[in-house]
């Protein structure tokens, strides 16, 4: 029963755990780049 759930569920939690991987990531060197980019606001 439990490799039948893992084979069932298991595409969908890699998938949803890699796009919030990959959205965090995403966020994080736009944030980068900005920062580094924009001389700071005084």
């Amino acid at each position: 029963m439990f490799e039948q759930f893992v084979g069932d569920g298991a595409d969908l939690f890699v998938t949803i755990v890699v796009l919030i991987v990959g959205f965090a990531a995403a966020i994080g060197f736009l944030d980068f780049r900005k920062t580094k980019n924009d001389p700071p606001q005084d």
